[in-house]
């Protein structure tokens, strides 16, 4: 890894958002390319993009769903700071597009716990024309079911301490987002990141990105990165149907695992009729005043620039109002991605046999070495007096038991055996034990259509 050459701690960029504003694009890029960033002198702390995760969870002071698997994030952002700040990297980066959601504490204790590194904002941002779309879809993406229009509503209508209004304006309104962070980094290192109109060239915003952070972006491979599935219309409102079918018992992180991750994300796009969700002709003269504001904030308050500030402008589109997709088409794509999840399961049960296969190798590899194990025991018991002896000592002294007890149930395993038999011994001891617990019902997400 190439070293800051002063010994100086690692400058440190925050790339907190936005959500919808190429963040998983970006993502890719860093992930996919650990390596050749590392030896450019770039520090990725945590090692994974999941561990940036939990400590955002944790400097957003998220508490987890009962029964979420890896909801251990407490204390995670301190981790990711004290990496940063033992290290000898030249940068480092931590990028997740919700910490744009943090509180006035939240960003003193980030920025705090980083000293005494420098500390740099990156802020993503869109056109609002097209972000107000596509975070519609982010919204049906994680279990929102009600129409664009009446998200418009919520949003750009009522008050924004309520409704989708509340999470949108926290995470899109530029203003607030970095007036949060202002007590504690200068304007001159807020960054404010432009997203490229459609039709650019596929690495502009990454090159923007690497420019402002001082990294060569030609040492990263850009081939295996993707961005963030899109949804077509037709697709969206199929998922807004799923939605509505999921039971309300369903948790969140549930419904992240199968429908956001898998369903959303990998089998639906491409199923449905193409053409995307498009902002209705009557709020266009709105998203166009409220574009210019907050392009004059950004100018007026002398943060850097990485882009073009036009590109934050709404193109004059013009045209009707989209129109909503045929029933047909819905139940068409449906169908399709029902195929899509066979497909899955066809190649996860062809995997799983493959395991199967190797196993049972492995088994017959292992029970050849177990009869090998008891022929040499047998050997070198030439007289019952150590079994005896052994028998004797466990019923006398409890953690001979278990030593025995644990050896007879290994081996029982190696053999494949599932169940002891009656006369073997039991791991409760000769004074006995209460049986397990019945496992958790396993969650799911709809009871409706349960075998009665």
């Amino acid at each position: 890894m190439a070293e800051a050459l002063d010994g100086t701690p690692p400058t440190v960029y925050l790339h907190i958002g936005a959500p919808k504003s190429g963040t998983t694009f970006l993502q890719g890029v860093l992930w996919n390319n650990t390596a050749a960033l590392a030896e450019a002198g770039v520090l990725l702390p945590g090692g994974s993009f999941a561990a940036q995760v939990r400590g955002m969870r944790d400097l957003r002071g998220l508490e987890p769903e009962p029964g979420e698997p890896d909801a251990d994030w407490h204390g995670a952002w301190d981790g990711l700071a004290a990496e940063v700040r033992a290290s000898s990297a030249r940068v480092a980066v931590i990028s997740s597009e919700v910490i744009s959601a943090v509180d006035p504490a939240g960003a003193a204790r980030a920025v705090a716990s980083l000293a005494p590194c420098e500390v740099h904002l990156v802020y993503s941002a869109r056109d609002i024309a097209g972000l107000l779309p596509s975070e519609w879809q982010e919204y049906v993406k994680h279990r929102f079911h009600y129409d664009f229009d009446l998200w418009l509503r919520e949003v750009v209508d009522g008050p924004r301490d309520q409704g989708a209004a509340e999470w949108f304006w926290k995470v899109h309104d530029i203003p607030e987002v970095i007036g949060r962070w202002a007590p504690h980094v200068p304007p001159e290192r807020v960054h404010v990141l432009t997203v490229p109109r459609s039709g650019a060239p596929r690495d502009l915003l990454w090159r923007r990105f690497a420019a402002l952070v001082g990294i060569d972006p030609d040492v990263a491979d850009l081939s295996d990165v993707r961005s963030n599935a899109s949804l077509s219309h037709t697709e969206t409102e199929l998922l807004r149907k799923i939605n509505n079918a999921v039971g309300e018992e369903a948790p969140m992180w549930l419904y992240h695992r199968y429908v956001t991750n898998l369903f959303a994300l990998e089998v639906l796009p491409g199923k449905g009729v193409p053409g995307r969700v498009g902002l209705p002709p009557a709020r266009a003269e709105w998203a166009g005043k409220k574009a210019h504001e907050l392009v004059e904030h950004i100018r007026a308050a002398g943060y850097d620039v990485a882009g073009d500030l036009d590109e934050l402008l709404p193109p004059d589109t013009g045209g009707a109002a989209p129109a909503e997709p045929a029933a047909a088409d819905i139940a068409d794509a449906a169908a399709a991605g029902i195929v899509g999840l066979l497909d899955r399961i066809g190649a996860l049960e062809r995997e799983i046999e493959e395991l199967r296969e190797r196993n049972a190798g492995q088994r017959r590899e292992l029970d050849a070495l177990v009869e090998e194990m008891h022929r040499q025991r047998a050997e070198q018991q030439q007289t019952p007096l150590p079994k005896l002896m052994a028998r004797e000592l466990s019923e006398r002294n409890p953690a001979v038991w278990k030593m025995r007890v644990g050896y007879w149930h290994l081996v029982e395993r190696l053999r494949g055996v599932e169940q002891p038999d009656e006369d073997a011994p039991r791991e409760e001891g000769p004074e006995g034990a209460e049986a397990a617990p019945e496992p958790p019902p396993v969650p799911v997400l709809s009871r409706r259509g349960d075998p009665r």
